[in-house]
């Protein structure tokens, strides 16, 4: 089965006031009359088999009032914030090791949603024939120093813009956003993933092995997951797996894309005038 993991336990804090710890940014509208978080789970709906969703207890009631019809029994608790890669970590042991997992936040707008399903899919029948972890790479419209980066490698499929991943770079100043802009060979890294469980699992048993482990002790100790998870350190997915395999390739996305990671993401959402304004 090709199942969605959403993540929805950020805070959003470059966003404050807007976005704060009792009302995230994934429960609010921005250009639509639904929230963010409403439209990812409809978005993924179209593609996949079911949709899991990996919080925090204190946002439930949040998602009690924006999502009543969602079922309670797909919702994973992650006891603390500990950034991406524990949260997805913890969220794959909902999954079968044959199933394809679909890793996207909640708190993303996206808008040609036809380029973007295309996308997906592509990722998807990648992962499902190959032993590789997927990251969706954003074509950039102009340069920008909001969003990290992923360079290109060699192609893999040129039918379907799918490339080894020879590097991720952390968000840049101008100059260097400027010049990867220009070269043609840098997308914007999404933090969209694909992959398939068992290849996940053994990703990471290899590049992150104490990750693993806990997940493992997790699974055999739930009844004492708050403690066992407090070990662990807050890393991203970058960091603590992408950037460590060797089996790592990127679809390449050409739709609109916005993180809504700061004001000025927002700024771009908004209808102007011929001045900007």
């Amino acid at each position: 089965m090709v199942k969605t993991l959403i993540m929805a336990g950020g805070i959003g804090e470059r966003l404050w006031p807007v976005s704060v710890k009792k009302r995230p940014k994934q429960f609010h509208k921005f250009g639509s009359n639904k929230t963010m978080i409403e439209e990812t789970i409809e978005r993924m709906e179209e593609l996949t088999d079911e949709t899991i969703i990996i919080t925090t207890r204190e946002q439930y009631p949040l998602m009690q009032y924006y999502l009543p019809l969602f079922p309670s029994e797909n919702v994973i608790f992650e006891p603390m914030r500990r950034n991406t890669a524990p949260a997805i970590a913890l969220g794959s042991s909902r999954f079968s090791p044959e199933d394809t997992m679909v890793i996207v936040p909640a708190d993303h707008v996206i808008r040609d949603k036809e380029n973007f399903l295309k996308t997906l899919r592509t990722a998807i029948r990648f992962a499902e024939s190959h032993e590789s972890l997927v990251t969706i790479g954003i074509t950039p419209t102009h340069p920008y120093t909001g969003y990290g980066y992923i360079e290109r490698g060699n192609v893999v499929d040129e039918n379907d813009e799918v490339y080894a991943v020879k590097k991720f770079h952390e968000k840049p100043d101008y100059e260097t956003a400027q010049q990867y802009f220009r070269s043609g060979r840098f997308l914007w890294n999404s933090g969209m993933f694909v992959w398939r469980k068992s290849v996940f699992d053994s990703e990471l048993s290899e590049n992150f092995p104490d990750l693993f482990s806990v997940i493992c002790e997790i699974k055999d100790r739930p009844e004492e997951i708050e403690e066992i998870y407090e070990r662990l350190p807050k890393i991203s997915i970058d960091y603590g797996l992408m950037e460590r395999s060797s089996r790592v390739v990127t679809v390449q996305g050409n739709f609109y894309w916005n993180d809504i990671g700061s004001w000025d993401a927002v700024y771009d959402l908004l209808i102007k005038d011929k001045n900007g304004n």
